[in-house]
């Protein structure tokens, strides 16, 4: 096993070296890395790897294996996939952005932020939402508990085609467990993002995606490949290849904010 002092080494090397090596060399040991772990998990579908270092003037895209099992069609570097949880830090910046504009703040109660039938349900399990803030949420701190557990996972599996209703996964959250103390422990729960995005439409009267895409400017950032799936209309020409087998699948059964995010950069 290597010290910590000895990886610090070869890390370092690695980067001070990197110059001096060709693009070509480098495409080569990209391309010799993602295949070997490919081999070594053969359960993944596909994996799809990006690189980029200006610096070093490094621009670089890589695909392995298919995009669809049914038809062994292969995966392409610029092929859409879903992000899954990567959707929070969108739901997160969305948030702030509320904040920024001063329509929000970090240390608010989410009592009076929820609509009265989301306030209602868990107040009605005993939840004190006077007591649970935007940050809670944010950092999963909230003390609510998830909706995702070994039997949601079992459910999803055995449904792939099911679309499961925010309102579906807010009473599961209630039926499947109790309260816990505000603020004392991490539990990352996809329900605090839940919660989030409901914040957002009561802020902004708008369907969250919608509000998102403003709040976060996708245009002026270049997101022209990026959209809620099966919320928002296929962007016109999204990328080179149609969306993956992952992200038509996972996005229809395993909505965590709703619905995933895809987009042309995973990362």
């Amino acid at each position: 096993m290597f010290r910590k002092e000895h990886m610090k080494k070869i890390v370092l090397l690695n980067t001070l070296f990197t110059p001096l090596i060709g693009f070509a060399q480098l495409q080569t040991v990209f391309k010799q890395k993602v295949d070997s772990i490919y081999d070594k998990n053969k359960d993944a579908v596909g994996i799809i790897v990006h690189v980029e270092a200006p610096k070093h003037n490094i621009s670089w895209s890589y695909a392995k294996d298919v995009a669809d099992t049914s038809t062994n069609q292969a995966l392409e570097d610029q092929q859409p996939v879903l992000i899954a949880s990567n959707t929070k830090p969108y739901v997160a910046a969305a948030i702030l952005r509320l904040v920024e504009k001063g329509e929000l703040s970090i240390d608010q109660p989410i009592a009076n932020l929820l609509s009265k039938k989301t306030r209602h349900l868990f107040e009605s399990d005993g939840y004190n939402l006077a007591v649970i803030t935007i940050k809670n949420l944010l950092s999963h701190t909230s003390g609510i508990q998830d909706y995702v557990d070994e039997a949601y996972f079992e459910f999803v599996n055995q449904h792939p085609k099911y679309k499961w209703k925010k309102d579906e996964q807010i009473k599961r959250s209630i039926d499947i467990g109790n309260p816990q103390p505000v603020g004392e422990k991490f539990s990352y729960a996809d329900i605090n993002y839940l919660l989030l995005t409901e914040i957002i439409e009561q802020k902004t009267q708008q369907p969250f995606y919608a509000a998102i895409r403003n709040l976060l400017r996708y245009k002026e950032l270049n997101l022209t490949k990026t959209w809620f799936i099966n919320v928002e209309q296929y962007p016109e020409n999204p990328c080179l290849s149609p969306i993956s087998t992952q992200a038509s699948t996972t996005g229809t059964r395993m909505p965590l904010i709703l619905h995933g995010i895809c987009t042309e950069a995973v990362g």
